[in-house]
């Protein structure tokens, strides 16, 4: 059993000490969730429902201590920590509802019969969660699960267990049974034990793309059914005849989002070829007045990376687009209100090929690349161009062009004139390298069912 050892990000103070899992834990975890699927949890919609409501009004009520919470694991800022606060109470209020609907459809068939078609839970779910959103992106997967009534397995990254199980021990509180969710600590081969374990019949992860092949290739072993939102390189097109200065203003500031380590951050921004200059001097503006430092302090706009082997990874990417291209601004390790943590000033790129590892990978950093097209053919390549397809935005003064542009970009959501605006409402997922199934919605709700047909002779 391993012992590990957070720290916070910004000031590298050490935070609680975590006991990994040992392989007895992952057996009773799984056994406990297994039988649990034979409780009234699964069958009582009305239960699930007052307790995601109470869960909801418990996190809003203790909103400022999960804030602060979340600034002392992850590093973000202030703001943002609120921010995801309000999206994760808003996930539980909506999924609440959602609880109650019928899900389902029956009709009658040619030969006079009748059809009926039933979602059932699929069973025992394991949750991997990743540091950068925790508390968000654990609640945006796990409300929908509850709606349709499954159990639960949450394996949080190291990082960020301590709020996870604050977190958890909440929804407890609100009345999910202990035996319903349960929190298993570890690195990536806990995870791994959990999907290949045969009592679990599904997987939802938000991380890397590397971390759901992995996933992908446990899950197989017992078909179990996955979920994955993977890593992004979310590209912003901008056409001449739309607001520049707003999409570029919006561009800057998505891209610093949790310091770039977000897979929905903006990384590239595509302009029209004669609008390079201005677009480059608006970018260099705005991204050099962001000013990294204090989490805590409401004047900073990012904290630090989440760790020194990020920044290492950032800074490698930043270093080959100075040899092969150009750094406008940025891109440099700074200790601002001398702190210790790995800070980085935002980073305009330039000037790079599109085959470039660059343009091509996702950093995960605070690297923005500015590209740019002859025409629209030109820019929906450059937009397709990478292997990943989580998010892209398309900012135009004609909104028949924009859908039209949109449909023709690979990714499982488009924003035209706006970015980064997700809602409980409506699904979300990636296409190709960024994942496989959705979230949010009824589609999310149904993601975690299993549709049975019963059949009438009449």
């Amino acid at each position: 059993m391993n012992a590990f050892h957070p720290v916070n990000p910004a000031t590298l103070a050490p935070l609680p000490t975590l006991e990994g899992a040992s392989d007895a834990d992952v057996t009773a975890a799984v056994s406990t969730v297994a039988e649990a699927m034979d409780s009234a949890w699964p069958r009582d919609h009305a239960r699930r429902a007052a307790a995601m409501q109470r869960w909801a009004d418990l996190l809003e009520h203790q909103s400022e201590g999960f804030r602060n919470a979340l600034i002392e694991e992850t590093g973000k800022t202030a703001a943002e920590a609120q921010t995801e606060i309000h999206g994760a109470v808003d996930a539980l209020r909506f999924n609440a509802g959602l609880a109650r609907l019928p899900l389902g459809r029956s009709g009658s068939l040619p030969d006079g019969s009748e059809a009926h078609l039933v979602r059932e839970p699929v069973g025992p779910t394991v949750f991997i969660t990743p540091w950068n959103w925790p508390v968000l992106l654990l609640l945006r997967d796990l409300a929908p699960a509850f709606a349709a009534g499954v159990t639960a397995i949450v394996k949080p990254a190291t990082q960020t267990a301590n709020v996870t199980s604050r977190l958890i021990e909440l929804g407890h509180r609100a009345g999910v049974p202990r035996e319903v969710l349960v929190q298993v600590n570890g690195e990536a081969e806990v995870g791994s034990a959990l999907v290949r374990h045969p009592g679990t019949r599904a997987v939802a992860i938000t991380g890397s793309t590397a971390a759901g092949q992995a996933v992908m290739r446990d899950a197989a072993e017992t078909m179990t059914r996955p979920l994955l939102e993977l890593g992004g390189k979310a590209t912003m097109m901008v056409l001449p005849d739309a607001d520049l200065p707003a999409a570029l203003e919006r561009a800057a500031q998505a891209s610093i989002t949790t310091s770039g380590q977000m897979c929905m951050a903006c990384t590239r921004v595509l302009v029209h070829q004669d609008q390079a200059d201005y677009a480059e001097h608006v970018l260099r503006t705005v991204l050099g007045a962001m000013r990294p430092g204090d989490p805590r302090d409401p004047k900073t706009h990012l904290g630090p990376l989440i760790s020194a082997a990020a920044a290492e990874k950032v800074e490698g990417f930043v270093d080959l687009a100075r040899r092969t291209g150009r750094v406008s601004v940025g891109g440099h390790a700074v200790h601002p209100q001398d702190l210790p943590g790995n800070f980085m000033s935002p980073a305009l790129v330039t000037s790079l090929d599109p085959a470039s590892p660059v343009i091509q990978e996702d950093i995960f950093g605070p690297v923005l690349s500015l590209e740019t097209f002859a025409d629209e053919a030109e820019a929906v390549a450059l937009a397709n161009g990478t292997p990943f397809g989580l998010a892209a935005a398309v900012w135009t003064g004609n909104l028949s062009r924009g859908l039209g542009l949109a449909r023709s970009i690979n990714a499982g959501t488009v924003w035209v004139n706006g970015y980064n605006r997700s809602y409980a409402e409506m699904p979300s997922g990636g296409v190709r390298m960024s994942g496989l199934g959705r979230t949010r919605g009824v589609e999310g709700v149904e993601q975690f069912t299993e549709l049975k047909h019963i059949h009438f002779s009449l």
